[in-house]
């Protein structure tokens, strides 16, 4: 008898304690249970496309042989407008054809739009500015083969998602005078052309390199599940504080003021913002996410409606919506941004 009322106790005093847990992190297991409990489409399959003609692997630079694209043509449209997806996957991770740039593509490519997906060196291979650099070469290799292959390439769409948005996101605020030093295939001195886009799709981009702490702690998360929800890189970050950090071979919170600087998008948006008034931008996050914390986006959001054209921002807030869930890549979400992409076009 002792010993089942030992028993019991312990169990009541488990119980006490998974309570006090469950009141203490209530609002990051409801955070992750959003993450964890999202619809899972069916996966991407990569399988022959019978909707036009793919190039697959080809070389927009040849410093690495990471430094490649895909494209995708649909039939039966004279001139397709272009768009250019760039992966995620901290910095440290991911392909051309990552689950994200396929769910994105194959709907875009199935619509009338040239896709082009880029490759780019990871942090282990080349540190900062290397992928922002690889990714406005790619730019500039499209542009300039535009009449090869076939599509339009004087308005540029371009996306990226997470550390690709953090990637697409400098693409588009910088301009020609920067993390333009890379030669792409078959430049020239006549043969250089710009690096510009005129349309950005912004899918919770990794955009603030210091605030993680504070932005944790607005969404009620708390940094044990942020390393959980990103453990999956345990080991892959060289003794760096975080993804950026490993980029960048240096931790952030070591970092001046002025060397943050050159890798900050706030940083260029201000700089630039007079020649980025054509810039339209379409930013989305899930406000479940526990990756990026939205308060980033949210900041991004407030700094671009006071430097860029107001009416050609949009901001989607996406409750319950965790990090690179694949609702976020819906055909109802991605219809309306054909729709506004057109329109844009149409300005």
């Amino acid at each position: 008898m002792k010993r089942k009322k030992s028993i019991l106790l312990v169990l009541v005093g488990l119980l006490v304690i998974l309570l006090m847990l469950c009141g203490i992190y209530h609002r990051s297991i409801a955070l992750s249970l959003d993450n964890l409990t999202v619809e899972h489409y069916a996966d991407p399959a990569v399988d022959p496309w019978d909707g036009g003609k793919a190039y697959l692997n080809i070389p927009y630079a040849d410093l690495s042989e990471s430094e490649y694209l895909n494209l995708y043509l649909p039939d039966g449209v004279e001139n397709p407008p272009l768009y250019v997806l760039i992966h995620g996957g901290g910095f440290i991770a991911g392909t051309a054809e990552t689950r994200q740039t396929q769910l994105m593509y194959r709907y875009f490519r199935d619509h009338g739009y040239a896709v082009a997906t880029v490759n780019y060196r990871l942090a282990q291979e080349a540190p900062f500015p290397a992928a922002i650099e690889d990714c406005k070469a790619a730019i500039r290799f499209l542009r300039a083969n535009a009449e090869e292959y076939g599509y339009n390439a004087e308005r540029i769409a371009l996306f990226g998602e997470s550390a690709g948005g953090y990637l697409a996101t400098m693409c588009a605020f910088t301009n020609d005078g920067v993390f333009h030093d890379l030669p792409f295939i078959g430049q020239t001195d006549e043969n250089d052309p710009s690096a510009r886009v005129d349309v950005l799709v912004d899918y919770y981009p990794f955009v603030s390199l210091t605030g993680l702490d504070a932005d944790l702690k607005e969404i009620g998360c708390a940094k044990l599940f942020f390393k959980l929800a990103n453990s999956w890189a345990n080991g892959k970050l060289d003794g760096y504080e975080d993804f950026a950090s490993c980029w960048l071979r240096k931790n952030i919170s070591e970092m001046t003021a002025e060397e943050r600087q050159i890798a900050d998008p706030f940083w260029y948006l201000e700089k630039n913002g007079a020649e980025l008034q054509d810039l339209a931008v379409w930013l989305i996050h899930g406000d479940a996410d526990i990756t990026v914390p939205i308060p980033s986006s949210n900041r991004l959001y407030a700094s671009m409606e006071k430097i860029l054209d107001p009416q050609r921002l949009v901001y989607r807030v996406v409750p319950h919506m965790g990090h690179a869930s694949d609702p976020l890549y819906a055909d109802t979400v991605l219809r309306e941004i054909e729709a506004w992409m057109a329109a844009q076009r149409d300005r």
